[in-house]
């Protein structure tokens, strides 16, 4: 039966990822020194990371966890976006001036600085360009992965100032997903149909963009990692926990789960955060800002849940 249309709000927000790692004093330093984010708040095995007090990042201590299986579905990368190409190109020249391993790429879209953390994590440190100079093929911008050298981002002259931490201004732009179903005929309908997001990128039947409204690419789902039968991560290795975003409020949490419920999708309303896994097993977690113009949804303090 085809399911009535349904939109999740314009003003849902990615709010932070959580994530495993082997060893939390190894992560802080590398998360503060090598790329500039703030360490907010650490509590136990359990540590917040972001900017400006927004939390983009919560890592879980899971001691001697080791990367997970790259075929595994879970976290293809986490991406922070700073608000000028300066601040990327700045970010890049610091990166670059003490570790060896970055990916520099131009998506046409957004240029992006790709590092991997300690546990195998890959954090993709981008900047948008204007909209006005995108291309555009049936209504969606065209995607691009064209390798850059370091001196086209720091020819402009601000990027010459030292790296003092991430922009004030910097948020989570998207989370990757890797999922494991095929032309991703599962993914796009529980994306679309069941949660209610708009797509806003496409490549192939590899690569997808949802959003709302006009942030139509905050979660990008794809299956070039994994296969119908890839195995999920063991439960001792560093992996992805949960992607948290809040909506504006109760209403749209209420209409959200019974859009789920409509859908026989399995999901759980508790103390106000609705829990609920794509087909792949990636965990999403939905709860109401904390507060007015906040984007603090509860986090886990266990990472068993």
């Amino acid at each position: 039966m085809k399911m009535s249309r349904f939109r999740i709000s314009s003003g849902v927000v990615l709010d932070s990822v959580e994530l495993t790692v082997g060893d939390l004093e190894r992560s802080t330093a590398y998360y503060t020194n090598a790329l500039g984010l703030d360490l907010i708040e650490r509590n136990g095995g359990r540590a917040r990371f972001g900017v400006s007090g927004r939390t983009l990042l919560v890592l879980h201590e899971l001691p001697g966890a080791r990367p997970a299986p790259e075929s595994s579905p879970g976290l293809s990368h986490v991406a922070p976006q700073l608000p000028r190409r300066s601040d990327l190109g700045r970010f890049a020249r610091h990166f670059l001036g003490t570790h060896s391993e970055a990916r520099l790429i131009d998506h046409e879209v957004s240029e992006s600085c790709y590092v991997v953390d300690p546990d195998g994590h890959t954090v993709e440190l981008t900047a948008a360009r204007p909209r006005a100079e995108w291309r555009w093929a049936d209504g969606l911008p065209v995607l691009v992965a064209h390798p850059m050298e370091l001196s086209a981002l720091t020819a402009d002259p601000e990027a010459e100032a030292p790296f003092e931490g991430l922009a004030p201004a910097t948020e989570l732009g998207h989370v990757q997903l890797k999922v494991t179903d095929a032309e991703l005929e599962d993914s796009e309908p529980f994306y679309c149909d069941v949660l209610g997001f708009e797509v806003g990128a496409r490549m192939g039947r590899k690569f997808l963009g949802v959003g709302p409204g006009e942030q139509r690419s905050m979660i990008v789902v794809t299956n070039r990692f994994s296969t119908a039968d890839s195995e999920p991560a063991p439960e001792d290795s560093a992996q992805l926990l949960a992607v948290n975003l809040t909506l504006p409020g109760t209403r749209d949490l209420e209409e959200l789960a019974g859009r789920l419920r409509s859908a026989d999708h399995p999901a759980e309303l508790a103390e106000g955060v609705l829990t609920v896994q794509d087909l792949s097993g990636n965990t999403l977690r939905f709860a109401v800002a904390s507060q007015p113009g906040s984007t603090t949804a509860k986090t886990s303090s266990d990472p068993s849940q």
